[in-house]
């Protein structure tokens, strides 16, 4: 059940890994958060900035 989201007006891209309620987060690096769900579980990853990250991605993994 992987989805991802990307919300425009916010430029963040969140990527679902489970349902549930976010009951905390972790933050991987700048503008990356893993979201926690019940017991510590990983339920999505959101990235801020998402078209600004992802140009700098894009292209590498077309010159792969």
């Amino acid at each position: 059940m992987r989805k991802a989201l990307y919300d425009r007006e916010s430029d963040s891209l969140y990527i679902v890994i489970s349902k549930g309620p976010e009951e905390g987060f972790i933050e991987l690096a700048p503008d990356i958060n893993l979201e926690l769900g019940k017991n510590g579980k990983v339920i999505g990853i959101e990235i801020l900035k998402a078209s600004k990250m992802l140009r700098k991605i894009v292209p590498l993994a077309q010159t792969a």
